[in-house]
């Protein structure tokens, strides 16, 4: 069951995902038996016009706000798991950017979208690495220099490497006169010193992403390219309202997207079997459908009240954050719990190699490990019920971010 269209925008950008992943769920056995990038398929997005999906009209974009993207990105990565991980990595900093721009008319975020709307920028992130979860702390180390920073670090779950145009990272600059601080800073891609590492992703789940480590040696970072500095280990209100705010609720619909596209395939299969009458289909079909809507309903909710600012001027930093990653943590959940009932119902053959109840029943399970991972979520959200510190907490630097315009509809 699709989720009912808000308006007449968001049933538009629904239907064109949509109409993607139908041509993806065709190729996504082939890429990910391959553990092959899905050029073609991110071709095809930005030549669809998907890729400036959260772009502003006025810039050249779709207008799309973080309650569209977690819709469209579920509907798409019920085609192709891998196609729609990475394009969440974009599609996420342009509408992060796109708010900047809205609040504070900074020309270079405006320029930036502009490019993302002719097709000339990608956007990803690099931020993590081994040791150093959470994008609390970094491994990475930046070195003052004349007009910026040197740095040095390696990173890994590169998502978006191959198509990458500029590459959002981090690293810790340990002479702040403050104390330590993270930097996390935006490079472009092909930035003397940074290298991409081919070769290094070799995973069981979302083969296709080509998630590949990434060196960086002495990349210079200007000043201006510094997009956030906070203290080494806190909660950060500015990250709370770009990365934590956009990144939770839509992973957590990718995840969705994916089992939602094994629970449409298995109710074509019941019905081709004639077993849609046996009472423990009906139950598993039932307990799918509700977890489905569950899900769906936090994510909404959720994106709500990040566009609206609610999580950072209505509660704590830490209340905030909880919030996002306690949805997060429950749609990739649901998510697995969804495909094992599938999987159950179908039998053995859906295990069979190349299946799409196999590639499924893989790939959900990277979303209770993907940051905000299980263990690190339950444990902030624990803490925050409790009424524990979890670590200390910055206030975001842009106060109250711009509020999306009126929809139609």
């Amino acid at each position: 069951m699709r989720p009912l269209s808000t308006s007449p925008t968001r049933e538009r950008h629904v239907a064109m995902a949509a109409e993607l992943a139908a041509v993806f769920r065709e190729r996504a056995a082939e890429y990910d038996g391959n553990a092959e990038f899905p050029h073609r398929n991110i071709d095809e997005l930005r030549d669809a016009g998907y890729l400036r999906l959260t772009v502003p009209e006025e810039l050249g974009g779709l207008g799309g706000d973080l309650t569209d993207m977690a819709a469209t990105q579920e509907a798409l990565a019920s085609g192709c798991a891998s196609t729609a991980l990475t394009v969440n990595m974009h599609l996420s900093m342009a509408g992060q950017l796109a708010r900047n721009w809205r609040t504070t008319g900074d020309e270079r975020a405006r320029r930036t979208l502009g490019d993302i709307a002719d097709g000339k920028v990608i956007l990803m992130g690099a931020t993590a690495e081994p040791g150093h979860a959470l994008v609390r702390s970094t491994g990475a180390k930046a070195r003052k220099t004349e007009g910026g920073y040197l740095v040095t670090g390696d990173k890994t779950f590169g998502t978006g490497s191959a198509v990458m145009t500029h590459m959002t990272s981090m690293a810790v600059y340990r002479e702040h006169p403050d104390g330590p601080h993270v930097l996390v800073f935006r490079v472009p891609a092909d930035a003397p010193g940074v290298r991409v590492l081919e070769g290094t992703w070799n995973s069981s789940a979302l083969r296709a992403t080509r998630s590949e480590n990434i060196e960086l040696r002495d990349v210079m970072v200007a000043e201006d390219d510094v997009l956030l500095s906070f203290p080494v280990g806190s909660l950060d209100g500015s990250l709370l309202q770009t990365v934590w705010g956009w990144a939770m609720p839509t992973f957590a619909a990718v995840y969705l997207g994916v089992a939602v596209g094994a629970l449409e395939q298995c109710v074509q299969d019941v019905l081709s079997r004639g077993w849609e009458n046996r009472p423990y289909v009906q139950v598993a079909i039932s307990e799918c459908e509700a977890l489905v809507e569950t899900s769906r309903a936090l994510i909404e909710r959720t994106a709500r009240e990040v566009m609206g600012n609610a999580l950072w001027s209505s509660m704590s930093i830490q209340q905030g954050m909880s919030r996002v990653v306690l949805t997060k943590i429950v749609g990739t959940n649901n998510a697995v719990e969804v495909v094992d009932r599938v999987i159950r119902v179908m039998g053995t053959p859906a295990l069979r190699p190349g299946s799409p109840y196999e590639r499924a029943h893989r790939d959900v399970r990277a979303g209770t490990m993907h940051p905000y991972g299980n263990s690190d979520a339950c444990d902030l959200i624990a803490a925050t019920a409790f009424g524990i510190e979890a670590a200390p907490a910055n206030p975001p630097r842009l106060g109250r971010l711009a509020e999306p315009a009126p929809r139609d509809g």
